[in-house]
């Protein structure tokens, strides 16, 4: 009888941990969605403010083809884009914004413009919003991939069909770092 007590108790506690456990895993990964759609926010504006200076450059230098051809080439961030998805399009904005900082040094005449200089900021700006969006994101994988990796919840896991997340790349920013900002607006 004592017997049947405790395995009763040990099924019911097995039972709430697997339930608290598997709640657990299913709000960690609505706050990964919630948090993924910073980083689409924010890529899709970096997109927006890299058309903006498309027009820009190419009022100043319209035989530049290589910033124009990175441009053309730029594709809008798709709604619920997944984590690959959304690396790859953050390395292609960042090479087009290495374009446009390196015209900026080639063409002295468009870096000392307004617009440009405007154009500038808004990308610096934009980039540090960007990588909060990031550290957010990659945050919450984290709290994922550790449940995923962890025992006893790693049985939850593969009850599930959760399996580790990668990450949101960073981007070279030592290299943009490096690059000559200090134009005057």
């Amino acid at each position: 009888m004592i017997v049947l007590i405790v395995l009763g108790v040990l099924l019911v506690l097995i039972i709430c941990w697997f339930i608290s456990t598997s709640n657990s895993i299913n709000r960690i990964k609505l706050k990964i969605k919630e948090s993924l759609s910073g980083v689409e926010i924010q890529l899709r504006q970096r997109y927006e403010v890299l058309m903006q200076g498309k027009k820009i450059a190419e009022q100043y230098a319209q035989h530049e083809q290589k910033v124009f051809e990175g441009l053309r080439h730029l594709s809008q961030v798709p709604s619920n884009a997944s984590v690959e998805q959304l690396n790859e399009i953050s390395r292609s904005q960042e090479q087009v914004v290495k374009g446009f900082l390196a015209l900026g040094e080639a063409y002295p005449e468009l870096k000392s413009a307004e617009l440009f200089n405007n154009l500038i900021n808004k990308l610096s700006e934009q980039t540090g919003q960007y990588s909060a969006a990031r550290r957010a994101v990659n945050g919450n994988i984290t709290k994922l991939n550790n449940y995923v990796v962890s025992f006893p919840s790693s049985i939850v896991c593969g009850m599930k069909g959760v399996s580790q997340m990668d990450y949101i790349h960073e981007e070279d920013v030592e290299q943009l770092k490096n690059v000559d900002m200090s134009m005057s607006i």
